[in-house]
């Protein structure tokens, strides 16, 4: 299942075009006792029924630590709506999400995964209400007009925070909840809760690592059992060291691997002495070889990318990707996410001991947040551009509220149930739908035991060097594409913190200088991607135009941009497409 939409208290009309156009491919449309349900193209393992009862993958995989979750069994658990087992719902592993029911008097029941990484929205009017795996699906639905605070969110971080999305009325279904719609109105019911707090003392890192390395190797190995011709998504990094490291050597061995890298990239050579290494079989899938992109078709992959992501991340980010993956098999793929809180790398820089507050939210925001992926000002509309500091910040301070209050442990929920769950779910949802999109580091208790270590002692990436020390020694020896050696991490001790701090300090200058230049760093292929459809833009104006009736872009200086006076950064050019998909005139 790719895209889904369920109607409760519509009028006899069904679903107009316009809203059916934002579901993928060619949904089948049903009348329900109270409304409708559209849905495309069902995953074999889906169950639905011409009586229109339904139990339906909004994502490929469902599955907990040690075994995939059948259809029957997804179906029982489901059924129960607010009074599911909640436990049962948190065991499932990040990305997750289905939807079911047991015919078409019945409430519809949708869920998301405890991360909320999946995304899935949910709206309600006067007597009608929806849940849909798209945002625009809903705004076309209710005639929604835009968030502007949201966009300023998004003008500045790049990506959404707390539950809203671009559009007023359509809400993101919170984490560790599921949606219940039913005669005309949509309950939301949380199953678990977002505290991540464990019983008794803080564990020690020594003892945390040790549990998430039994963890770690206890997924892997019924993994590969169940799926043994899964791919490796293989880079120099922290997080996909911890998944190397946690197969056990002999079942790494013919394991295929795979990395994405243009020549002269790090991750292509680190991948390759790691493959060499343990005897994978790596593929590398070089992203600046192939047929040449003309600017028209980087202009369509990249309005794609934004419908994909319903407008709240990178479009140029994601385009890329889906025309690599377009070339790729779509079968089982371990990722590496969620390692973040172990290493707490947003620390550096931040006071130890400190107590969350405006002046250290407002510092978060001006110093991370807004170096990537800030459009430039000058490419605002002035009123807009003077309001939109203060709104982002206005609800970036909000998302914070109900986090502990000792500073670092609250970064610790941001970067999770924020920048996780908001930009790298956007992201994610999008490779769910079309693989067996795995993330074993999302295991609830995995992260659980990363947020219980006192941050203080898992700084300087203590913890995860400990992790990948304890499950392979060897692995642990090897360097970093920081330059960082994980074994040497793991080590209490000034040598480690003395590497540690050079290597984060490297990141601050970078930051800094970002800050200075007012220029951000895009992601793989983004500036590429940028650089085309700019040129698209210049070679047809008439595809840029509808950005001056959105009164959010300055038509002076589009002017600049579409007779070559000024070529934008890829952020700025990112949200210029969203906008355009956002208004219907792409």
């Amino acid at each position: 299942m790719r895209s889904f939409l369920a109607i409760s208290g519509a009028p006899a009309a069904a679903p107009s075009a316009a809203v059916l156009a934002h579901l993928t491919g060619t949904p089948v449309v049903t009348r329900t006792g109270g409304g409708w349900v559209a849905m495309d193209g069902a995953d074999p393992a889906d169950r639905t029924d011409p009586a229109g009862s339904f139990t339906v993958r909004l994502g490929k995989a469902v599955r907990t630590r040690t075994a995939d979750v059948s259809t029957e069994s997804l179906a029982v658990l489901l059924r129960d709506g607010v009074k599911a087992d909640g436990d049962q719902l948190a065991a499932l592993v990040p990305p997750f999400a289905a939807a079911h029911s047991d015919g078409p008097s019945s409430p519809v029941v949708a869920a998301t995964d405890w991360l909320g990484f999946q995304q899935l929205f949910w709206w309600q009017g006067a007597g009608v209400a929806a849940v849909s795996t798209s945002a625009l699906a809903l705004a076309a639905l209710a005639g929604a007009a835009v968030d502007r605070q949201a966009l300023a969110v998004q003008s500045l971080v790049g990506w959404q925070v707390g539950l809203r999305t671009v559009f007023a009325g359509v809400g993101k279904v919170p984490a560790g909840c599921l949606a219940v719609l039913d005669d005309g109105r949509v309950v939301l019911h949380r199953y678990v809760e977002e505290s991540l707090a464990v019983d008794g003392p803080p564990p020690s890192v020594e003892a945390a690592a040790a549990e998430q390395a039994e963890i770690m190797v206890e997924f892997h190995k019924a993994y590969l059992r169940d799926h043994p011709e899964s791919v490796l998504q293989l880079t120099g990094g922290q997080d996909t060291r911890v998944l190397l490291a946690a197969i056990p050597p002999e079942l790494r061995k013919g394991l295929a691997a795979l990395t994405l890298d243009v020549h002269g990239g790090a991750d292509s050579r680190f991948a390759t002495r790691l493959a060499d290494l343990t005897g994978m079989n790596l593929h590398v899938h070089w992203l600046d070889e192939g047929p040449a992109v003309t600017p028209a078709e980087a202009h369509d992959l990249a309005v794609r990318a934004a419908h994909d992501l319903d407008c709240m991340a990178s479009p140029l980010a994601l385009a890329p990707l889906l025309r690599a993956e377009a070339q790729l098999d779509q079968g089982h793929r371990l990722s590496g996410l969620g390692g973040e809180t172990c290493r707490g790398f947003y620390y550096f820089g931040q006071p130890g001991g400190a107590v969350t507050g405006p002046k250290l939210i407002e510092k978060l925001a001006s110093w991370r947040l807004y170096a990537n992926e800030a459009v430039d000002q000058g490419a605002l509309d002035p009123e807009f551009a003077a309001t939109a500091r203060a709104d982002a910040l206005d609800l970036i301070t909000e998302s914070f509220e109900g986090y502990p209050s000792e500073w670092l442990a609250a970064t610790d929920h941001f970067y999770l149930y924020q920048r996780m769950q908001r930009w790298s779910g956007a992201h994610g949802s999008v490779a769910a739908a079309n693989r067996h999109f795995i993330n074993p580091m999302f295991d609830r208790r995995f992260i659980q035991l990363a947020h219980a270590v006192r941050p203080e002692e898992k700084r300087n990436g203590l913890l995860t060097g400990r992790l990948i020390s304890l499950l392979d020694a060897e692995l642990a020896a090897v360097p970093l594409d920081s330059g960082l050696i994980p074994n040497r991490l793991g080590k209490p001790g000034l040598a480690a913190r003395t590497a540690a701090y050079r290597v984060t300090a490297q990141k601050a200058a970078r930051k800094v200088r970002q800050k200075l230049r007012g220029r951000g760093r895009p992601q793989l292929g983004a500036a590429e991607m940028a650089a085309l459809v700019v040129a698209h833009w210049r070679a047809q104006p008439d595809v840029a135009a509808p950005l001056r009736a959105t009164g959010l872009v300055r038509g002076a200086w589009l002017d600049e941009v579409l007779t070559g006076g000024i070529t934008p950064e890829p952020a700025t050019v990112a949200f210029l497409i969203n906008l355009l998909v956002i208004s219907g005139k792409d």
